[in-house]
């Protein structure tokens, strides 16, 4: 067994780095610590809590249903309680909201697209 401790990072693949860049700066808040690459393999580095978000630019654009070819398939950030109905006005508002607030045993949730198409949940303890 590999003991792991915590996560690295969380790569995401994107159609358009410049905008999937705005969307996870301006929508969630995350801050840009690198970009890297000129043309072809581009990437962009934000830190999100003690982790980070590394966006890939695909070669070529996909065209898909992601919630049918991908299915639940997602990455969670993580939100203060105190902040959750914040962040879900938000997403509603600025027209990203999908589903929720689903409530659980391990606390709230709140599911919606990026900008790429990409299935994503904010969540709360």
């Amino acid at each position: 067994m590999i003991q792991t401790i915590g996560i690295y990072h969380i790569g995401i693949p994107v159609d358009d780095l410049d905008r999937a860049e705005g969307f996870y700066s301006k929508v969630l808040g995350m801050k840009v610590a690198a970009r890297i690459g000129e043309s072809g393999a581009r990437l962009t580095r934000l830190t999100c809590g003690d982790a980070d978000v590394v966006l890939f630019q695909r070669p070529r654009p996909l065209h898909r249903n992601t919630l049918k070819e991908d299915g639940i398939a997602h990455q969670a950030f993580e939100v203060a309680p105190e902040a959750f109905d914040e962040a879900l006005e938000f997403l509603k508002r600025e027209g990203h909201y999908h589903e929720g607030p689903v409530v659980r045993p391990s606390g709230r949730a709140v599911y919606f697209f990026d900008s790429e198409g990409n299935y994503q949940q904010i969540h709360c303890r």
